[in-house]
């Protein structure tokens, strides 16, 4: 059976990935023994990023309450060194002084930022929890490493109580049993009278 290492050797661990490389502990007859697994996947086939991506940018159109024409857009850099292509990113919206809706199906994306746009990104799902508050958003074809992707979200309109709204963020590599990477929060401020 193969675990994690312990987290006495929690130091060795934080190296050993940031080189590149993971340490597993097996139990074998004679105690255990320390191997090395391959950046991108773990024994189980688990997958991750050897560098994490980052959440460089987080923008709404309009940041007045009650505006319906808004649009929020994230943009995440994936490093070229990550080891694993982008295949999905999950925003988990927070507990916000008033829930905001979403139109899932006019989700998109592309390469780029939004001062630099690329080509369009074609998704395969976007997902979208209602009780949760969480939406997982799917691409037709992985971003890879080296490339930035905005994706644009479509809310109903923007919450009618002003205030500081957060939506955590997680990249996903490819395959079921992927390691969900948290990028930290976006957050956008809607005021009363606000920008149109």
């Amino acid at each position: 059976m193969t675990r994690p290492i312990s987290l006495g050797l929690g130091k060795i661990a934080g190296l050993a990935i940031a080189s590149g490389l993971v340490l597993t502990q097996s139990y074998g007859s004679f105690g255990p023994e320390m191997s090395i697994a391959e950046a991108g996947e773990l024994p189980g086939g688990v997958r991750f990023f050897s560098r994490p991506p980052q959440l460089v940018d987080s923008v709404t159109t309009f940041n007045a309450v009650s505006i319906p024409a808004a649009k929020y857009y994230f943009t995440i850099s994936l490093p070229e060194q990550a080891g694993e292509p982008l295949d999905r990113v999950v925003f988990q919206q927070q507990p916000n002084p008033d829930p905001i809706n979403f139109y899932p199906e006019q989700t998109f994306a592309f390469l780029g930022d939004l001062h630099n746009r690329g080509f369009q990104v074609a998704l395969e799902s976007v997902d979208w929890d209602r009780d949760t508050g969480k939406i997982t958003v799917t691409f037709a074809q992985t971003i890879s490493p080296g490339e930035t992707v905005t994706i644009g979200l479509k809310p109903w309109k923007n919450p009618d109580v002003p205030g500081v709204y957060q939506f955590r963020v997680f990249a996903l590599p490819p395959g079921e049993n992927s390691q969900a990477m948290d990028l930290g929060v976006a957050r956008f401020q809607f005021y009363r009278g606000g920008t149109w």
